[in-house]
């Protein structure tokens, strides 16, 4: 077996200052804000729903508020169902777009470790100890800044 030659990856540095990995931040942050707009909306119309039910209860026969207490659940119920999906189109769009980032990376630290004869390259993040000298973090940083400077994450279906 051939020696280890050995170089590190700070992955947690470069998904923090890299210019693609601030731009999915900024996205997914405007786009939450969005959807807790929209939700919001929809919650004060819901609150307001209940109060129109609660001031209908002594005027309505019993089966008749049921029917609108049902509708009135019915709607709470598929607000909710909003709020999850929309928390789960910001978790895949948010994996795609770092999936996207990390391919970038696997390919020039590859390249990397092709050009400078390593043939293990760790994450700092499991290393103890190490020389500066063997960090290709801002290498890898600068080339992905270089190649990928941003990562546009699509619109979803609304």
């Amino acid at each position: 077996m051939p020696a280890a030659v050995v170089a590190i990856v700070d992955y947690q540095r470069i998904l923090r200052d890299a210019r693609a990995a601030k731009s999915i931040r900024e996205q997914i942050e405007k786009r939450r804000k969005k959807y807790q707009q929209e939700i919001r909306e929809q919650e004060k119309a819901l609150l307001e729903r209940e109060r129109e039910l609660s001031r209908q209860r002594s005027v309505l026969s019993p089966e008749a508020f049921q029917k609108r207490r049902r509708a009135f659940e019915e709607e709470a119920a598929r607000v909710q169902r909003l709020v999850q999906e929309r928390r789960r189109e910001l978790d895949a769009a948010s994996a795609e777009a770092y999936a996207r980032i990390r391919n970038v990376i696997i390919e020039i630290v590859g390249g990397l470790a092709r050009d400078r004869g390593f043939n293990l390259v760790l994450p700092s993040s499991a290393v103890l100890l190490f020389s500066p000298k063997l960090d290709l973090t801002e290498d890898v940083l600068q080339e992905l800044d270089r190649r990928l400077p941003t990562v546009e994450i699509p619109q979803s279906a609304e």
